[in-house]
């Protein structure tokens, strides 16, 4: 039986080295998804780093990478944060493990290489390393001398498919109590009866009992699955024979093919690892680095670096941006400490190269490559004018000044649901600005695939150039190419993903800013905004009301909207219902209502009511002097 000391000893040793190192290093909080992610991508960036001895650029191991999904600036960034399994010395990337085991014993050697890999590690791989830094002189005595010390070392073991493991990724029990053994393996009755349950009636002494065991109840804790079948075959029983062997029945485990390790020891079906892939490069985006890195001074672009970047921008009809023009022409990433100063450089050089047209953010693109559609306000979002007079020859369709109106309209008037394109004041930025926007579609914007800027605060949005280059992305990854204009105070190009949503008149999205220049979160929010919604059936008899709408004054058409709410509306709903029948202001509609007899508010309450038997009533003549010349 093993030592208790030496387990302890040995598992209080690795979890040292995984606070230190590992998947644990985050900038930001992290969850077990990205930790498992993290970590089996830099597995991958281990073992070419392994293979190719050392790098002086990440770009040696990203090119060897590539068809995996793994990008430079995503290599670059574990490189650099992970101390447990890289190290950088004389302007080098090398294995950290090399580093730990300099004039330290090949037992040694192989052990530090295998536990800090934290997966099966092939043989071939460790015995490249060993005849490299350990003087072993072919790899073929390399691999031999692994074989030998996995057979007898009770550190790591030997599977069937010839790769070394860390035996403390695995259930090393024994003839030790259950209760000892949990404790040692650190794994709970609980972990063990969710496995006994996915398996359900299960003999572990059938042939091909852990190939179907895994086939059931991936994903597993290969330790849980461990415990579960030690419970089986290791009796309590003093006098009972033994037939769980931890080497074997790992050593056969962790050979099935189809099946990956991951970082929280869960054996997954193998399809799983793209999805890791996808996930590590956003991860890489939030990890700091650790390890410091002799940086060069920040870049002076020479006249033929210059052409190159042009040429990269106008080789494609696509944005390109700056920070993967510095990665991949210059081998620059975030994680390189001149990397702001690198950046910097390039984007005032190529704003200040006629041949190429800045877009916002870190874009550029070829010159006149936007739609024409985003230069000028859609003609639908200007108002009507109507000609129709009252008897004194005032217009039936008036505008009020601020002071012919109510206090609490003018506060709504400037609310930014109230307020739209060429219907808006320009209003001063805050002091604190939000990071996520709650925004709302209305009926018009989803019908042109456009969105207002009037419900975002000033300078939200960087407000240079006046034309921008935005991403929506959401949750699936999916990615939306919007324009943005200043001066026409419109995004732009939303059609796509407006129609997609059935709701045509209040549904809730949320914007987030990333870390990305120009890249945005989105989000659609499962509810609806309670004054700006208006149910698909009021939309078509909305419709029907605008279809019959010629020759008649906005006051009229105000009438039939009002008819629909006997018990009243809220000034936002009634704003959009309107408009669905008619572009219409928002101070003409608080004109319109502060003005005619047959509109009226109860005291105390916000909604507005209409009496139909008011109308013959017409303007309220007290309301003559505030109307606007």
């Amino acid at each position: 039986m093993s030592s208790p000391n030496l387990h302890l000893t040995k598992r209080a040793k690795i979890h040292s080295l995984i606070e230190r190192g590992g998947v644990r290093i985050l900038a930001k909080k992290t969850n077990l998804q990205d930790s498992i992610a993290r970590d089996y991508a830099d597995r991958l960036v281990l073992q070419k780093l392994t293979e190719l001895y050392e790098v002086v650029k990440p770009s040696e191991i990203s090119e060897e990478l590539t068809s995996q999904g793994l990008s430079l600036a995503t290599v670059r960034a574990l490189l650099a944060s992970n101390p447990e399994r890289f190290a950088y010395a004389e302007r080098r990337w090398v294995p950290a493990a090399r580093v730990e085991s300099e004039d330290r014993p090949i037992a040694e050697a192989i052990f530090n290489m295998v536990s800090r890999f934290a997966a099966p590690m092939p043989v071939s791989l460790i015995a490249i390393e060993l005849t490299r830094s350990n003087n072993v002189p072919s790899e073929e005595e390399a691999e031999d001398i692994v074989r030998a010390h996995a057979k007898r070392d009770p550190r790591f073991f030997l599977t069937l498919d010839d790769q070394v493991v860390d035996a403390e990724l695995v259930f090393t029990g024994t003839d030790e109590s259950i209760e000892r053994a949990y404790a040692v393996n650190e794994i709970t009755t609980e972990d063990v009866e969710e496995v006994t349950k996915a398996l359900g009636k299960f003999d572990w002494r059938e042939q091909d009992a852990i190939v179907k065991a895994v086939e059931k109840a991936a994903p597993v804790s290969i330790k849980a699955l461990g415990a579960a079948a030690w419970l089986e075959l290791n009796s309590q029983d003093p006098f009972a024979v033994h037939l769980y062997k931890w080497r074997q029945f790992n050593a056969e485990l962790l050979s099935i093919p189809g099946f990956i390790l991951s970082v929280d020891g869960t054996l997954y079906p193998e399809s799983e690892a793209a999805k890791w892939i996808a996930a590590s490069a956003k991860v890489a985006g939030k990890l700091d680095a650790v390890i410091e890195i002799e940086d060069a001074t920040p870049l002076e672009l020479k006249p033929e670096d210059i052409e190159t970047c042009v040429k990269a921008i106008l080789s494609t009809e696509e944005a390109v941006a700056a920070t993967d023009i510095l990665s991949e022409i210059f081998e620059v990433t975030p994680n390189i400490k001149t990397f702001p100063d690198d950046l910097a450089n390039v984007m005032n050089v190529l704003k200040g190269d006629k041949r190429v047209w800045w877009v916002g953010g870190d874009r550029f693109r070829q010159p006149n490559t936007a739609p024409d559609f985003i230069n000028e306000v859609p003609e639908p979002f200007h108002f009507v004018q109507t000609d129709h007079k009252q008897e004194d020859g005032d217009p039936v369709d008036i505008e009020l000044t601020d002071e012919g109106l109510s206090s609490s309209l003018r506060k709504l008037m400037v609310h930014p649901l109230a307020t739209d394109v060429v219907d808006e004041e320009i209003m001063p930025a805050p002091k604190t600005m939000p990071e996520s926007m709650r925004l709302v579609l209305k009926p018009i914007h989803r019908e042109l695939g456009t969105f207002p800027l009037s419900q975002f605060p000033t300078g939200w949005f960087d407000q240079e150039p006046n034309i921008q280059e935005i991403t929506f992305r959401d949750s699936q990854g999916k990615e939306l190419q919007v324009w943005l204009n200043h001066e026409a105070r419109l995004l732009f190009n939303l059609f796509d993903w407006w129609l997609d949503q059935p709701v045509e008149s209040g549904s809730v999205f949320q914007l987030t800013k990333t870390d990305e220049p120009n890249v945005l979160e989105f989000t659609w929010l499962d509810q609806t905004d309670p004054v700006v919604y208006i149910s698909n059936q009021r939309i078509e008899e909305l419709r029907v009301i605008a279809d019959n709408s010629v020759g008649k004054s906005t006051f009229e058409l105000l009438t039939e909207v009002m008819a629909h709410w006997p018990k009243g509306a809220d000034f936002l709903t009634v704003l959009w219902e309107l408009n669905v029948v008619r572009r219409t202001s928002r101070r003409m509609l608080a004109s319109i209502l502060s003005s005619y007899v047959c509109f009226y508010q109860r005291s105390g309450s916000p909604v507005w009511h209409f009496d139909h038997k008011k109308v013959e009533q017409g303007f309220d003549k007290s309301k003559k002097k505030f109307i606007k010349s």
